[in-house]
């Protein structure tokens, strides 16, 4: 059955992708962006798009009748350098934004709503293969402001919300920004490789993070849409694979077909409030949806790779 789905952050990477998937299965589809770092080209021909600001109320006028059948939220400043730069702007547009759309969905009768969280919530646990039920201590402002979100969807379960939160881990894959060299591990690599130049590295190459494909990430999202046993539940997104900064590198580099020992790799310190690694446990997603990711690291790089030579 057809729905019709508003996305917040439509024009960034996951987003559009997202929206290029409702479109396919025949959804009716809304993108809101306020394009800071989303670009008017990932919109998807067939999309209505509404340029607005999700932590400015008054910009929600823009949007009427607000009569979705879902919300899929994805809007977020999601960079944790910009995060340790600026924690102000966390705390407006993730956590303030959040409330105010939620108000609006809570306004307006709209009571699927899934959310786009982060592993960011988790900070640097004794278990590095977390599940949902871990404590969440998070290091940095942005894992701050994502987790405090989560808090306030969760907030609005007994006013009726149905949401399903998904903690994401290393999200990678063609529709990354190469040009944006803050945001996106998978990407910054590549952006250099792109360009020939040497690659750097911010933080030890033993730091470890759990990759994931967006196919297999939009695979997760479109499942969960219609399955009642997602509604007021919290799911890690990822692979349950962790590899080494070391191990990204090499692999991205023989991508490009060199040679990773002689590549030139410039190491420089780590970003403030860093993450040193986690891994995620998906047994509970598998169990209760059936889903599981599809696509390894090798494969995925080669198709980001595909995609980033014919640009």
């Amino acid at each position: 059955m057809a729905e019709r789905i508003l996305i917040t952050g439509g024009a960034g990477f996951i987003g559009s992708h997202l929206a290029h998937r409702c479109l396919t299965l025949g959804h009716e589809v809304v993108v809101v962006d306020n394009l800071s770092t989303g670009a008017s080209e990932n919109l998807p021909a067939g999309a209505e798009f509404v340029e607005l600001d999700i932590s400015r109320e008054e910009d929600y006028r823009k949007i009427h009748p607000f009569d979705f059948d879902a919300v899929f939220h994805l809007a977020a400043q999601s960079s944790g350098e910009i995060s340790s730069e600026n924690p102000a702007l966390d705390l407006t547009v993730n956590t303030l934004g959040t409330l105010l759309l939620l108000r609006r969905c809570q306004k307006a009768g709209v009571k699927r709503f899934l959310y786009s969280s982060s592993m960011a919530v988790y900070g640097n646990p004794e278990r590095q293969h977390v599940d949902e039920t871990d404590e969440c201590r998070p290091l940095s402002f942005y894992g701050i402001s994502k987790l405090a979100a989560e808090h306030y969807i969760l907030h609005y379960i007994p006013d009726g919300l149905e949401p399903t939160i998904f903690r994401l881990f290393s999200v990678y894959g063609p529709g990354q920004n190469l040009a944006n060299l803050k945001q996106g591990m998978v990407s910054i690599y590549m952006a250099y490789l792109m360009k020939g130049e040497p690659v750097r590295v911010k933080g030890s190459g033993d730091r470890f993070r759990d990759f994931i494909y967006i196919d297999d990430v939009l695979d997760a999202w479109m499942g969960a849409l219609d399955t009642p046993a997602t509604r007021g539940r919290i799911y890690n997104l990822g692979t349950g694979k962790r590899t080494t900064v070391s191990q990204l590198l090499e692999e991205e580099i023989r991508a490009f077909g060199h040679d990773p020992a002689t590549y030139p790799v410039i190491r420089e310190g780590p970003t403030p409030s860093d993450q040193f690694g986690l891994s995620a446990d998906i047994s509970r997603i598998t169990a209760e949806t059936g889903w599981h990711p599809q696509v390894d690291l090798k494969e995925g790089l080669r198709r980001m790779v595909t995609w980033a030579a014919g640009r």
